[in-house]
């Protein structure tokens, strides 16, 4: 990679990775815009695909699960208004893949180089967080309500079934590990769908110390030399439609009515709020 910074993209399954990029391609090209980056050149992938990501954000419909049998990486040059070089990396890969990481403990050797990055940002979707399930509290309410226990229900476990505040713990180790240590780095952990999270009415902080307790102490406790800090994120700003099914909503006509589809944007740095997405990046690169 060239650039003075190197900044790669993870999450987990349908954690928010294209969207973010469709959003950042959009904001940092739309004329009129104010980021704190601004775009210096596409180095990997071509403009028709991200292009198509950025149209489908901006008509509001859902962007299409990445396939399952292949791996495009995204890489766009941004720079500082002091002109500082950063190069942001999107693996257009299945998040299964980053799933897969930490159930097999391998990686393709052709996501080292683009893991190995200085600086990290991992995506974890805040409306979908899979918490740990207590089997002795559920057997509690189910022999409470007066039913027998659905022993014929039982499903043996997978490591994907894990919550998710396992998975993601268990993948920032495996990048403090082997040929992907590269000493310490710096993290932005984006709290995603922040639309549908912000109405708990906590700042991302403490969603990550209540829903992620696992990913917080990790963190705060240093057992890796990561320096981190957490944002809200929602890069669509609300509901939109699945093309597929032929949705049409008002929720999304609303968003699409806004003067500018950057406007959408939520990013939230404590209780403080903005539309610039590339705030995260900015921090990372620790100008």
């Amino acid at each position: 990679m060239s650039g003075d910074s190197e900044i790669s993209i993870i999450g987990l399954p349908e954690s928010g990775k294209t969207t973010l990029l469709a959003a950042i391609w959009h904001m940092v090209r739309e004329a009129g815009s104010v980021t704190a980056l601004k775009f210096d050149g596409l180095s990997q992938g071509n403009y028709e695909h991200v292009s198509a990501l950025a149209k489908r954000w901006r008509a509001g419909k859902k962007q299409q699960r990445t396939q399952t049998n292949g791996m495009k990486i995204v890489s766009m040059r941004l720079k500082t208004a002091q002109g500082h070089s950063v190069e942001v990396s999107f693996p257009d890969m299945p998040g299964e893949d980053f799933s897969g990481m930490w159930e097999k403990r391998e990686v393709d050797e052709a996501m080292v180089g683009t893991l190995r990055a200085t600086s990290i940002v991992l995506i974890v979707n805040g409306d979908t967080i899979k918490f740990p399930a207590w089997i002795v509290e559920q057997m509690a309410i189910v022999k409470g309500a007066g039913i027998d226990p659905p022993a014929a229900d039982l499903v043996d476990w997978s490591p994907h079934l894990a919550p998710t505040q396992v998975q993601v713990v268990e993948l920032l180790q495996f990048l403090m590990t082997g040929n992907l240590f590269v000493g310490p780095r710096r993290l932005a952990v984006l709290i995603s769908a922040w639309d549908e999270v912000a109405g708990d009415g906590l700042d991302p902080e403490q969603i990550l110390s209540t829903k992620l307790p696992l990913l917080d102490q990790y963190l705060r406790n240093g057992r890796d030399p990561w320096t981190w800090r957490v944002w809200g994120v929602s890069a669509q700003g609300g509901v939109y439609e699945d093309q597929d099914k032929g949705e049409q909503l008002e929720a999304t006509a609303a968003l699409r009515e806004l003067d500018r589809p950057s406007d959408r944007i939520k990013v939230m740095d404590g209780r403080t709020e903005s539309t610039d997405i590339t705030l995260p990046l900015e921090w990372l690169i620790g100008r």
